[in-house]
């Protein structure tokens, strides 16, 4: 298994110039919605726009050595506040307030150490009107510390319509020498009326020579495998501990071979192959696969669409780059595939089966069946 090291390189860097310029020139907004997909740094983003905000000696960014610093990166600042969503169990000898403070500091712990992966694994975990209420009592406040006073919310989709409602109140009416900093993946699921009182900032994809030097400095893969984790990344750090692992690597092996199963084998050898394969005996497993498939489908358009006869090289656009000489291998049975953008719907048919708790397997096979079958696959 893979190890990750501590985080040193800083994502995003000329966004987060720009908000400190604006910062110091006393012209960065008050309310400010940051958005972009999951795992390009609006989390380490809007953390280091806090620190800038409530430096003690503030120059481009933040000194990193006064007490406002130093209490920052304990996460135990007086005048920085989260907002986040928590489990809602709760043991009876546990007060409500030393609760929330218990799963707040977890969180962010776990964001610290993982800045681009969920620190909420529960789905049901939502930002409730009691968190959100606290949260505004805190920010009401004078500042203690720092000139000026810091609200994060993040994961922002997750507010509950009672906490979007109370949020609304505190834009329309925001307290004195503060700044509020909402982030999140899915800004559709805000009121409208939200985030038409905050000044939107579009997080880009990070670039994929950040991509790389971050995986060279917090992970020990090989070389040759940065490129590939590089391209899946497309951009976006979110969960890429997985896509590091060798399982992620071992997987891709398992989908082109059943793949290239798929356009050599009769249906009945194919079924009698699949049904022993223990990459299909559960959800987890076939859905690693969906992901290899899509991809190689993916690869499959651009290598169809290249003259057989060709000095140029795929492998720029491929995904799966280093496996250029095995698509060409291939290139005269893969071209028989039927219509290889409607696979990539099919693909899509399996994820919502398995919504449905369909057996995992069986719809496996019958995506892979129904590769070189005209019309539809047969139903798992």
């Amino acid at each position: 298994m893979t190890t990750a090291k501590t985080p040193t390189l800083l994502p995003q860097t000329e966004l987060y110039e720009r908000l400190c310029r604006l910062f110091h020139e006393n012209r960065l907004p008050s309310s400010l919605l940051f958005a972009g997909k999951k795992g390009v740094g609006k989390w380490a983003v809007a953390n280091l726009l806090a620190r800038t905000i409530t430096c003690q000696n503030p120059a481009d960014n933040f000194c990193g050595e006064c007490a406002s610093c130093r209490q920052a990166d304990s996460f135990c600042h007086p005048d920085i506040y989260y907002l986040v969503p928590l489990p809602k169990e709760k043991k009876e000898k546990d007060k409500e307030e030393d609760w929330f403070d218990k799963r707040l500091i977890t969180y962010l712990q776990k964001k610290a150490s993982g800045p681009f992966s969920d620190a909420s694994e529960d789905v049901t975990s939502f930002i409730t009107i009691d968190n959100i209420r606290k949260f505004q009592s805190n920010l009401s406040r004078h500042p203690s510390l720092s000139k000026f006073k810091v609200g994060i919310i993040y994961e922002a989709e997750r507010m509950l319509p009672a906490t979007m409602d109370s949020l609304l109140k505190t834009l329309e009416e925001p307290p004195r020498d503060s700044f509020l900093i909402v982030c999140t993946d899915q800004p559709r699921f805000l009121l409208a009326t939200i985030r038409s009182r905050l000044q939107r900032v579009s997080f880009p994809a990070l670039e994929s020579k950040f991509v790389e030097l971050y995986l060279q400095q917090n992970f020990e893969i090989p070389e040759k495998e940065i490129g590939v984790v590089t391209r899946f990344a497309a951009g976006a750090l979110y969960n890429v501990e997985q896509l590091v692992e060798k399982a992620f690597f071992d997987a891709r092996e398992t989908a082109f071979d059943l793949l290239t199963n798929a356009v050599t084998m009769p249906a009945s050898d194919l079924v009698v192959k699949c049904s022993g394969n223990v990459a299909l005996e559960n959800r987890e497993k076939v859905e690693r696969l969906l992901i290899h498939w899509q991809s190689m489908l993916r690869d499959l358009m651009v290598i169809n669409a290249l003259p057989l006869q060709t000095g140029i090289d795929p492998s720029q656009a491929l995904v799966n780059f280093d496996y250029a000489d095995r698509y060409l291998e291939h290139r005269e049975r893969f071209a028989s595939l039927q219509r290889v953008e409607q696979q990539i719907e099919k693909l899509e048919q399996v994820r919502s089966e398995l919504r449905r708790n369909v057996n995992p397997k069986m719809a496996a096979i019958s995506f892979l069946v129904g590769l070189n079958q005209p019309g539809s696959p047969p139903k798992a």
